[in-house]
């Protein structure tokens, strides 16, 4: 139906169809007319958290949609001046890491390693020698590039029956070998990647 001096189509209750006048195609990466003050703020200022057991939190509210918990822990690297900053295409940001930043949230006994699904859901195998207790009684290990990861509530349950008390210290016994668990020294200092 045509209204009197327009030519966008009417819709039955009478509300004009919007028309896509937009045909430009989408520009990818960088738009370099973003000043780049602008840019270094919004990245120090995004307000993501990474809590101790995994979580993000965005200014105070937890992401839950599983699809974007798993692009951000995808997206997690050292930015060049070593702090924590998650990535998704070509935008970056800050985030504030509250323990460790990386993961392990399923561990299987390989032989005489450990296979690990980090949260972003790589396999990776862990040495055995690196597990540390750390706060409140959990595990961590150390990631083939040496980063601290946390090992969650589940991860750390499946390893149970390879955990040995000796006296005041603690073990990870396979392939009848055992190895000490160490004492985590807690989150790290900023460093270069």
């Amino acid at each position: 139906m045509q209204i009197h001096g327009s030519s966008a189509p009417r819709h039955r209750f009478g509300a004009r169809k919007a028309r896509d006048t937009n045909n430009a195609v989408p520009r990818r990466g960088y738009n370099p007319a973003v000043d780049p003050a602008l840019l270094r703020k919004l990245r120090e200022e995004s307000g993501l958290r990474l809590d101790r057991e995994g979580r993000f939190w965005h200014r105070g509210d937890l992401l839950e949609h599983a699809r974007t918990v798993a692009a951000l822990h995808r997206g997690m690297h050292r930015a060049e001046d070593g702090r924590w900053a998650v990535r998704i295409g070509p935008e970056w940001a800050y985030v504030e890491v509250e323990d460790a930043a990386r993961f392990i949230r399923r561990i299987e006994v390989r032989g005489d390693r450990l296979r690990a699904q980090l949260a972003d859901a790589e396999w990776v195998e862990i040495d055995p020698a690196t597990l540390a207790s750390g706060v409140d009684d959990a595990l961590y290990a150390r990631t083939p590039e040496g980063e601290r990861a946390r090992l969650t509530r589940a991860a750390q349950l499946s390893l149970s029956d390879h955990l040995r008390e000796d006296g005041a210290a603690f073990s990870l016994e396979i392939s009848r070998r055992r190895y000490a668990i160490g004492r985590d020294s807690g989150p790290e200092p900023t460093r270069r990647s």
